[in-house]
């Protein structure tokens, strides 16, 4: 039964947070697919109210110009309505950032929103202090913001907008809007009109689509319905029923329970996972104290006036409840069919471009690493027979004309100028924007150990060396040089390290590699050597780093990571038998190493299953379908072989202070699709005890608040980074088809 179980883990679909927050499709300017539909705030995944003040000011300074150029283009066709530059949907911090910004350099604006200016914030709860963070990033909007009240700081805005002039439009909803291709412009209609624009800003957060119940009798009560406490002194002696399992819900229970209120709290949720330690223990404190009564795993099921049914998720057992009044703390949703109407597209979204994509992307990969294994249709010695003559005057004397027709030689180089190139746009994107000197350090040495240890010294010098000397017992026959590229790949990841006429030093180095150099390494710096050093690792953290947010998340997905143990163990089975079978494939004056029958099925059936399939064709091709990490996550034995050293002896952790907002940024950019933010929020530290880590310090990098620390236990800390402004998010460079 407990097989049973576990299989049928690896395929649980329930609902799980992690998994479910998809954001809208952009591009490193904050544009949507539809061409000059921008998206700001908390729906592009900026959080806090500085950095959304902020993020409204730095999308209309990339737009003034634009926005200029449109207005006095004659072609531009003005439809009927009031006709503006922009067009800014939401008054929240991003919104109002943007239309301060528009007012400051005379653009031609309007605001829709569908409640009051400010909304949110104006949905917290009474009192609830807010930070000025991050404290190293100064506020560009004219709006005013510093530590204070929730009440401060609405009476401040409240004051500024008629005296700074800002047009907002109140109590109204945009229903619809369609981009005019032929004029290159808007028109937006709302409920009480319709208007015409140049540029739309959408910075609608979240909250104005919040979660329902889906029972019924939700819309026929939902007077007695609210989606959040606001001043938690209006409720006392009541029967108060609080759905969700969140920080708001706990929060919200937390606040009624204290006022003398007799509080029920339901949520589908088996336990408490993603509130912060301290609600769940105020929560599990107050449940003992018999102030609030707990029904997790359970929801409703029929909401009746007075009373409400819940069930129980696993037993079907039905409760029911009484209320004076429901809260209903379960979040909210992406507007879908909102975004389905006016054409915008959220991350992995399968469409037809992105199927075409998908198939494209896997001939060329296909293609790539058929010559050079090779595979169908790409014979052995096709290329060398096709590829021209001429190549032997291109040649340097002292290598020879071999290395030019040598199709390892050409994949190498390739395969470095991809790195650098990639490399450069991810060290700009994470070291240069961020300033952060652990980034900085990390992609310059992906890059050089590509060229060295990955290129010149395998593929140059090593293949002079190997054909100057001659066949010896040191380095085998010359046309094996490729057991150089062992120097940087270490077994099981460069599986053929130890058969087919090595050399004693290739053998001596790779014994050493993979049963010394690598568990030191592991136990000290984790699975640095994935972002550090690995030519894999390296290409994911490269080419493959612009789709890096859309890793799998949650729990399912975790789950599947069995996948690299049983590589593992394979790889080392598979080479214990070959090594058994006919000895080390060492070179011996002339002897040759042929394996034959079980040992050359054991070597070629790794070699095509996980050299070619799992290692190279599929990931690659998956790199803007499921992030860069795939191979390094699911399938690299060598991660795996790291991960358990680190796991037994390791050193290395990341820490976190309890500064953390939830913001779910950590989470978003993880390659290898860790819950980040459940460490940072509770404080407990995560590493490869706990964890996939590979160490590449984005989480770090990312925190809007600086909440995650590399920490060594003692040894000391590992890196310091420079604490200044960072931008206001990371730059999404994937392409409409991510």
């Amino acid at each position: 039964m407990r097989i049973i179980a576990a299989i049928r883990s690896l395929f649980d679909r329930s609902f799980d947070p992690e998994t479910a927050r998809r954001l809208p499709l952009l591009d490193s300017d904050g544009q949507s697919n539809v061409p000059g539909l921008y998206m700001v705030g908390e729906i592009a995944g900026t959080p806090l109210i500085k950095l959304g003040l902020n993020a409204g000011v730095q999308v209309i300074d990339r737009l003034a110009e634009e926005l200029r150029d449109a207005r006095n283009d004659p072609s531009v066709d003005k439809p009927d309505g009031d006709s503006v530059d922009v067009l800014i949907v939401g008054a929240g911090s991003s919104g109002l950032g943007a239309a301060d910004r528009c007012e400051q350099l005379g653009i031609r604006y309007v605001v829709i929103e569908q409640q009051r200016a400010g909304q949110l914030i104006r949905n917290f709860t009474k009192g609830k202090p807010l930070f000025a963070e991050p404290e190293n990033v100064p506020l560009e909007s004219r709006l005013w913001f510093e530590e204070c009240s929730k009440e401060e700081l609405l009476a401040k805005w409240d004051e500024q907008v008629p005296q700074l002039g800002l047009k907002i439009n109140e109590y109204e909803q945009v229903t619809d809007i369609q981009r005019r291709s032929d004029t290159d412009s808007f028109k937006v209609t709302t409920d009480k009109g319709t208007y015409a624009a140049c540029r739309v800003v959408l910075a609608i957060g979240m909250a104005g689509n919040p979660r329902k119940l889906r029972a019924p009798g939700e819309t026929e009560h939902a007077a007695q319905i609210s989606q959040n406490v606001a001043d938690p002194d209006e409720w006392n002696e009541k029967n108060l029923l609080v759905f969700g399992a969140g920080d708001v819900a706990c929060e919200a229970a937390i606040a009624l329970a204290d006022r003398g209120n007799r509080v029920s709290m339901a949520a589908p949720d088996k336990e408490f996972t993603y509130p912060k330690k301290r609600n769940i223990d105020a929560v599990t404190d107050r449940a003992k104290e018999g102030k609030i009564k707990l029904y997790l795993s359970h929801k409703a099921e029929t909401i009746r006036g007075g009373e409400v049914d819940i069930v129980h998720t696993a037993t079907g057992e039905k409760t029911t409840v009484n209320y004076d009044h429901i809260f209903r703390c379960i979040g909210a949703d992406v507007p879908l069919k909102f975004f389905d109407r006016i054409g915008v597209k959220l991350e992995r979204t399968w469409d037809l471009r992105r199927y075409a994509f998908l198939i494209g992307a896997f001939l060329i990969c296909y293609t790539i690493y058929g010559v050079k294994k090779p595979a169908w249709p790409f014979a052995p010695g096709d290329l060398l027979q096709s590829w021209p003559h001429y190549v032997s005057f291109m040649t340097p004397e002292f290598l020879g004309q071999g290395i030019f027709i040598d199709p390892i030689f050409w994949y190498a180089c390739l395969y470095s100028l991809v790195m650098t190139f990639f490399g450069m746009k991810a060290y700009r994107r994470w070291g240069t924007a961020y300033n952060d000197s652990y980034q900085k350090k990390r992609y310059v040495s992906l890059i050089v150990t590509q060229w060295t240890l990955g290129f010149i010294i395998p593929a140059v010098v090593m293949y002079w060396v190997h054909h100057k000397v001659g066949p010896n017992m040191w380095l085998g026959k010359p046309g094996n040089y490729w057991h150089a590229f062992g120097i940087e790949l270490a077994f099981p990841l460069y599986f053929s390290m130890f058969f087919y006429d090595v050399g004693l030093f290739y053998l001596i180095y790779g014994l050493l590699a993979t049963f010394v150099i690598i568990p030191i390494l592991s136990i000290f710096h984790g699975k640095r050597y994935c972002t550090w050093i690995c030519g894999c690792g390296g290409l994911a953290e490269t080419l493959g780093d612009r789709w890096r947010h859309l890793s799998p998340k949650g729990k399912v997905s975790r789950r599947w990571e069995w996948m690299n143990m049983a590589i593992m163990i394979w790889a080392f089975f598979a080479a214990i038998f070959v090594i058994a079978r006919v000895g080390f494939g060492v070179y011996a004056g002339g002897s040759a190493f042929q394996p034959d029958g079980w040992a050359a099925a054991a070597i070629s059936s790794y070699g095509w299953v996980s050299d070619y399939w799992l290692a190279a064709v599929i990931p690659v091709t998956l790199y803007p379908i499921l992030g860069g990490k795939i191979w390094c996550r699911y399938w690299c034995p060598l991660a795996k072989w790291m991960q358990l050293w680190s796991r037994w002896f390791g050193k290395l952790r990341i820490v976190s202070d309890d500064k953390c907002i939830t913001c779910g940024e950590c989470s978003r950019y993880c390659q290898v699709g860790i819950d980040v933010m459940g460490f940072a929020k509770n404080q407990q530290e995560f590493s490869n005890k706990n964890s996939s880590c590979i160490h590449c310090g984005i989480c770090i990098t990312v925190c809007p608040m600086d909440v995650l620390t590399f920490d060594s236990q003692g040894i000391g800390t590992v890196t310091a980074r420079l604490q200044q402004s960072k931008p206001l998010m990371p730059t999404l460079e994937g392409t409409p088809l991510s």
